[in-house]
């Protein structure tokens, strides 16, 4: 089974997708949804677990400079924050691809940003936030899974 996010933008690319399902195997079953059915994508609990993971690290004295000069002096600093912890995490557990393009939690990225980011695909994000509850799981850090998010499907998925 394959899911597709289907917008007037891709659309041409998803019916040609479609018709070579089509040619291949003569029959499919198609279901379709809204996007904004309230569940938790992947990207949004990401965020979520940075803000918990953000938290806990602030709490256990964790900060972040204010100001480096030069010669590598710290200048002030400042609580650590969700954003922080994203542009931490994300490099730590979803890291850049095969050409050293940056993987991004985004759904598309800028024009002039295609030569240094790539937007990571459903299996890269699954791996990221995997590694990130583990990675959590050992520091004694709560993570929240709504039921209804996409990772906990997955992970229902992959335990069959």
């Amino acid at each position: 089974m394959k899911d597709a996010q289907v917008t007037n933008h891709n659309l041409e690319d998803f019916f040609e997708d479609f018709v070579k399902e089509l040619d291949e195997h003569k029959l499919l079953i198609v279901s379709y949804q809204k996007a904004g059915t309230g569940k938790w994508g992947m990207a949004k609990l990401w965020r979520g677990w940075m803000a918990s993971t953000a938290k806990f690290m602030a709490s256990n004295g964790v900060t972040m400079p204010l100001m480096v000069n030069s010669e590598g002096v710290v200048y002030g600093t400042r609580p650590f924050s969700g954003d922080d912890a994203h542009e931490l995490f994300t490099r730590q557990h979803l890291g850049e691809d095969e050409n050293g393009k940056r993987l991004s939690w985004a759904k598309s990225i800028k024009k002039e940003d295609e030569d240094k980011d790539r937007v990571a695909t459903k299996g890269e994000r699954f791996n990221a936030l995997r590694r990130h509850e583990e990675w959590a799981s050992e520091r004694g850090i709560r993570l929240f899974k709504p039921r209804d998010s996409e990772y906990k499907q997955l992970l229902d998925k992959q335990d069959k």
